[in-house]
């Protein structure tokens, strides 16, 4: 076939990626574009069986440049089974057992609302 091949939207890009201390869990940040919003996702991932034991939307924002750079945040270790994201405002989004998959804290919706024109 000719011509350019057809240019494929990209819809998911690993954001970052950070194994456990103990190297048991990985976990990622995974940033899902729709039309006009950007969700960031926390995904974490036993590396023995490949079981994903979280997934869930972090936080979503305006598809725009400014929300992007103040919600995308860091993604920290804060003890051997436990991981935390924060954003650059410094506000803890969420802390989670990677164990288990439960949350130990989650940010309120009216945080999240911040990052976008509602």
């Amino acid at each position: 076939m000719r011509g350019k091949p057809e240019l494929k939207k990209e819809t998911n890009k690993i954001y970052k990626t950070k194994k456990s201390p103990n190297g048991m869990f990985v976990a990622r940040i995974i940033q899902i574009h729709n039309e006009e919003r950007l969700d960031f996702v926390l995904e974490i991932e036993n590396s023995k069986n490949k079981q994903i034991t979280y997934k869930k939307v972090v936080v979503t924002t305006d598809n725009d440049y400014l929300s992007f750079r103040i919600a995308r945040g860091n993604l920290v270790w804060v003890s051997l089974n436990t991981v935390a994201v924060w954003d650059r405002l410094g506000h803890k989004l969420v802390e989670v057992a990677a164990l288990t998959g439960r949350e130990n804290y989650r940010i309120s919706n009216e945080h999240c609302s911040a990052y976008r024109r509602d």
